[in-house]
């Protein structure tokens, strides 16, 4: 499983964790051991007590949550010198559509350790997390054992690691449909760059304009094709449908004029 380490602009600039994280494959259970410092300047160099919090995920036991599903990200995060139970992300954040710097604020939490789902089939060494390290941490400041891997990396957040390496997904259809007529759409799950992944997924759809005949539908191989009818709206007036993930919704749109 890889770990990717990230020096994050965004965290308290005075606040340092120093991580040791470590995988049992036999177990399946991923331990966090952290290490805390404050310094009254951004500048001073922290010191670290020698008072260690720890916390494990069973990553076995994560595989029954009712939120685990396609496309999702699981956080450890810091409060008042603890780490708190781990919780879902989006599952957190959609309701409000907050972005994960947003609800740290609103909720006055460090977001710590991320365990990062690409699709509800992966195998562990498929998961990936991520770590939030101070702007100033020193690289020895994050370590691994067991079968975990590092990576230090130069993005600027979390997020950024999530957007690069989570699925994307693509919608496609024709460009007008007649009124009260139907279209047949279809959905791609890609990568950040462009490229088809073939894998099973379920995508989700919303219809803002026009009816859909399903809220989901499974993308079979990557791929996914669904019908969408503009009932009730007369030609001048468009069709719009979205489509994106349980706990992220929006990912892509189209847009049809009705004829």
């Amino acid at each position: 499983m890889k770990v990717i380490a990230v020096k994050n602009v965004l965290l308290h600039p005075c606040v340092f964790h120093r991580i040791r994280l470590s995988l049992d494959p036999s177990l399946r259970r991923l331990t966090v051991k952290c290490l805390l410092a404050t310094t009254s300047d951004p500048q001073e160099r922290p010191v670290f007590g020698e008072d260690e919090i720890e916390a494990h995920v069973d990553l076995a036991l994560l595989r029954n949550r009712p939120d685990w599903c396609d496309h999702q990200s699981y956080f450890l995060a810091l409060k008042d010198g603890r780490i708190g139970p781990l919780f879902s992300l989006f599952g957190s954040t959609l309701p409000t559509r907050q972005s994960a710097t947003e609800f740290a604020t609103l909720t006055q939490q460090s977001l710590l350790v991320g365990i990062n789902v690409p699709f509800a089939d992966a195998t562990d060494d498929e998961l990936f997390v991520t770590v939030n390290m101070n702007q100033r941490s020193d690289d020895q400041d994050v370590a691994v054992e067991g079968g975990l891997s590092l990576v230090l990396s130069d993005a600027s957040s979390s997020g950024t690691i999530r957007t690069l390496m989570l699925p994307h997904l693509r919608v496609t259809g024709p460009e007008t449909l007649g009124a009260g007529a139907e279209a047949t759409l279809t959905v791609r799950v890609e990568d950040v760059n462009g490229e088809p992944i073939n894998r099973t997924a379920t995508v989700y759809l919303e219809a803002v304009a026009g009816v859909l005949s399903k809220s989901r539908v499974v993308a079979e191989g990557g791929v996914a094709t669904f019908p969408v009818y503009a009932t009730g709206l007369a030609p001048g007036e468009k069709v719009r449908v979205k489509v994106g993930w349980k706990y992220f919704s929006g990912v892509d749109d189209i847009t049809m004029a009705v004829v």
